[in-house]
């Protein structure tokens, strides 16, 4: 009977083992499809990730992916300096730029599956591309979009050799069919702060141009399509002034049927300070003006169809950063800190960091909590797959925290080549470093 009841248990405990997917709490084996030699390999909590999606990232110039569906790390790339990784729609592939040399000037455009078995070089186009901004998918094909260096638009699938499809260098819209791009429109000379530069829209397969706007003596830079393809976001540079672009200028969304664009909020041009709503209706954007990101921040909801804005409830004398919206919908992620009238040196921006806290706030703007147990000095959180847990930077490592009152786990262990945490006037994009896939 005792032996019995043994094997049972021992039976229950296999299968058990089986249905758990292997995923030890003990450390997993490292997958390295491109070398063999895992001496130097991050440090990664797998079992901590278990079910939140795939996390790129960038250590020591290499390319990793913390895969928490079956609980491996694998190293995608075997030299160089790599950045700017970018997920494929279905997660099966990443484009990111390889440099040859430690300052990033001369940069390689690849595509590799995320299990590292394939590996492509993108070559064929007449120039490097050299930043993530001429670097986009297709949101429902493993398509990538490229401009590179303003030289026309090509689109490219892995392994395959890029297809020019149009010579002026555009944006094309997520249903692939169409594409805008700026011209500057003739100007003096003697006067080139009053050149306009205008909007069009051009069917991708061939057609005419259609003109969708003038901005009178201002430039146009374009950010991104209505996730519909129905309209576009873009900012007006007065005079063309870097300057003032710096500063903060207004946020314009124009249906494509033409008309006067409506301006949505007043903002700084960090792409990741805008983040869709889930039904892709909504866009919430941090407001505000001052390249300084310790003064005049706040966080506000646009429907980029009406214009018609919600600004989001703030604590007196603090910053709202770095929002990222929840994958149901119902909460926004943001890190809050001290308001700051300014900051004169190294010692004075380290401190001001760690007043940055983690906070959680209904879409509404109702119900506003901090994190507390992930602590200060928090940047660029993003919601995992199951909605209940965040993922964020914090002490040059990556950690995940449920925000029902858990204690947070460290994903990855510090980055031996962080970028500087200064930045810009406060700001560093983490991109270049970091990519999260959830579905």
């Amino acid at each position: 009977m005792k032996r019995t009841i043994k094997t049972t248990v021992v039976f229950l405990l296999i299968i058990t083992l089986l249905i758990l997917g292997g995923c030890s709490k003990s450390k997993a084996v490292p997958v390295n499809p491109i070398q063999q030699d895992n001496s130097n390999l991050p440090q990664v909590n797998v079992d901590a990730f278990r079910g939140q999606g795939r996390l790129a990232f960038v250590w020591n110039g290499l390319l990793y992916v913390l895969d928490g569906d079956k609980c491996t790390l694998t190293k995608l790339s075997d030299a160089s300096q790599v950045r700017w990784p970018k997920w494929s729609p279905d997660g099966q592939w990443l484009a990111y730029i390889r440099y040859s040399d430690n300052q990033m000037n001369d940069g390689k455009l690849l595509i590799v599956s995320t299990d590292g078995s394939k590996s492509h070089e993108v070559t064929g186009l007449p120039s490097p591309v050299n930043n993530s901004n001429g670097i986009s998918w297709l949101p429902t094909s493993d398509v990538l979009v490229v401009t590179p260096e303003g030289q026309g638009l090509y689109m490219v699938r892995p392994g395959e050799t890029p297809r020019k499809v149009n010579d002026n260098p555009g944006f094309l819209s997520t249903d692939g069919k169409t594409m805008a791009y700026v011209k500057t429109l003739p100007y003096d000379d003697k006067y080139p702060e009053k050149r306009s530069d205008a909007l069009y829209k051009v069917p991708v397969e061939g057609g005419e141009p259609v003109q969708l706007y003038i901005a009178k003596e201002a430039g146009i830079h374009f950010t991104g399509w209505w996730p519909d393809h129905k309209g576009l976001l873009f900012r007006i540079a007065p005079h063309h002034s870097a300057s003032i672009m710096s500063d903060g200028t207004g946020l314009y969304s124009l249906p494509l049927t033409g008309g006067e664009p409506r301006l949505l909020t007043t903002s700084i041009k960090h792409p990741e300070w805008l983040s869709w709503s889930p039904d892709e209706n909504e866009l919430l954007a941090v407001k505000g003006t001052g390249r300084e990101i310790w003064l005049n921040k706040s966080l506000v909801v646009c429907d980029v169809k009406t214009g018609k804005n919600i600004d989001l409830p703030q604590r007196p004398n603090t910053v709202s950063l770095d929002p990222d919206w929840s994958p149901n919908g119902k909460h926004i992620a943001y890190v809050e800190a001290v308001e700051r009238k300014d900051i004169k040196n190294t010692e004075e921006f380290t401190a001001w960091e760690q007043t940055r806290t983690l906070w959680v706030v209904d879409a509404d703007g109702k119900n506003a909590r901090q994190i507390n147990e992930a602590g200060t000095g928090i940047s660029r959180p993003l919601w995992s797959r199951d909605g209940s847990h965040i993922i964020y930077l914090k002490d040059n490592s990556i950690w995940l925290v449920n925000i029902n009152g858990e204690s947070p786990v460290k994903l990855v262990r510090p980055f031996p080549d962080a970028p500087n945490s200064q930045g810009y006037y406060g700001y560093v994009s983490m991109s270049n470093i970091l990519a999260l896939y959830r579905q």
